[in-house]
């Protein structure tokens, strides 16, 4: 019998919930980039607000892991969309009545964080529930479409909205979007029931051993220190692809467009590939090996600036061959600690992964932000490529010399 394109009914409401939502936070990010910068004029309280909308799921990451493995996971997904829904829809009110200010997106910002510090690793941790296991490795690649393709349609549609019906109407969509996801995630019906056996222990019991279940599996902590790493040196292309596009030639918004769709297109066509690949093995040398196809796209992206190549067209499919790899290494993270992380614990596995990951990335903002003051393109651009290019070699050689690979 033919396996259904979106696997069962389970998966297909949470794929469903998961494309709305995403398409909303699109809307959202943009809508409300705008509307700070029209109210500060300053890339400085646009960058505090970041790190503010980051920060507090950062610090909240692995109490949430352990509560997501204590918790119903179903349960968690439908309350996280309900009170991030009801928080922009607070936005909404506020921007309605005309009395919303800085400090309130600021307050919303760091709630919404605490919030989906729970909603992320229960949504990487309720797929094992859904699905088969045969079949992960293919979910995890339609859930990256959902990426690519809200990569892709987000900042076009997101900003024909924000042109056509100013900033409010795109915050109600917003959160109508996660209520409508959380009605979707209210259709699930588990396969198994977590965490029912660990109550009997503390949260930070709990705690405690996930910490010490990842440091007695060296498999699953090189896999999250590949997150981590390929994370920081990819911060680098974030940075990087605003210069980049405004030193050459024609204009330069429309570089960074067309970089950011090309790079949109590769996340859709990486995770369409994995869906069509037949066997459902999975490898953490492929994974390594991705990190080592970015690091040698991130050199000749060098490489195209040491022989001065001012046309946009040459660095167009290296964007797509990253937006691919990327798209790759994410299904492959995900579906690598999915399959070797036992239901138990995986709440806590992907708190920490999630943590390594969110971790780098404002880290490397502010290294790399720095770095653009004194050093050119092609040198950063070089010194990442490099660095991924010897992260890939270093993780690969242990595995060969003693033999230690993940057991699936």
């Amino acid at each position: 019998m033919k396996q259904p394109v979106l696997i069962n009914r389970n998966f297909a409401f949470l794929w469903s919930g998961k494309i709305i939502s995403q398409i909303g936070d699109k809307f959202y990010a943009l809508a409300l980039a705008w509307w700070i910068l029209q109210k500060t004029d300053s890339s400085g309280i646009m960058g505090f607000f970041l790190l503010v909308s980051v920060l507090p799921g950062l610090v909240l990451g692995l109490f949430a892991g352990a509560m997501t493995d204590r918790l119903n996971r179903k349960h968690v997904l439908i309350i996280t969309d309900i009170l991030r829904g009801f928080l922009i829809l607070l936005v909404v009110l506020l921007s309605f009545l005309h009395i919303l200010v800085v400090w309130h997106v600021f307050i919303i910002g760091a709630a919404l964080s605490l919030v989906t510090a729970f909603f992320d690793p229960a949504v990487q941790a309720v797929l094992p529930q859904l699905v088969d296991r045969e079949h992960l490795k293919k979910a995890n690649s339609m859930n990256q479409m959902v990426s690519g393709i809200c990569t892709i349609l987000g900042p076009i549609l997101g900003a024909v909205a924000i042109s056509h019906f100013s900033v409010t109407p795109v915050f109600l969509f917003n959160g109508i979007s996660y209520l409508i996801s959380a009605i979707l995630s209210k259709m699930l019906i588990l396969n198994t029931a977590n965490g029912m056996s660990h109550k009997k222990n503390t949260v930070v019991t709990d705690m405690k051993d996930g910490i010490l279940f990842l440091r007695n599996n060296r498999g699953l902590l090189r896999i999250i220190s590949i997150i981590a790493f390929a994370h920081f040196f990819m911060g680098s292309l974030m940075v990087m692809m605003p210069f980049l596009a405004k030193s050459l030639s024609g204009n330069g918004v429309q570089n960074l467009g067309s970089m950011e769709t090309f790079l949109g297109i590769g996340l859709l066509l990486g995770a369409l590939y994995i869906r069509g690949m037949g066997s459902p093995s999975m490898s953490e040398k492929t994974l390594n090996y991705i990190i080592l196809t970015l690091g040698v796209s991130f050199l000749f992206v060098s490489l195209l600036q040491f022989i001065s190549s001012e046309s946009i067209f040459p660095y167009l499919p290296v964007f797509l061959l990253i937006g691919c790899g990327l798209s790759g290494g994410s299904v492959y993270w995900q579906s690598l600690l999915q399959l070797n992380t036992p239901d138990y614990m995986t709440g806590r596995v992907f708190s920490v992964s999630s943590l390594a990951g969110n971790a780098s990335l404002p880290i490397a903002f502010g290294v790399y932000g720095l770095l653009m003051i004194s050093i050119t393109i092609k040198l950063l651009m070089l010194f990442s490529g490099l660095c991924l290019v010897l992260l890939s070699i270093l993780f690969l050689l242990p595995r060969r010399r003693h033999k230690q690979q993940l057991p699936i």
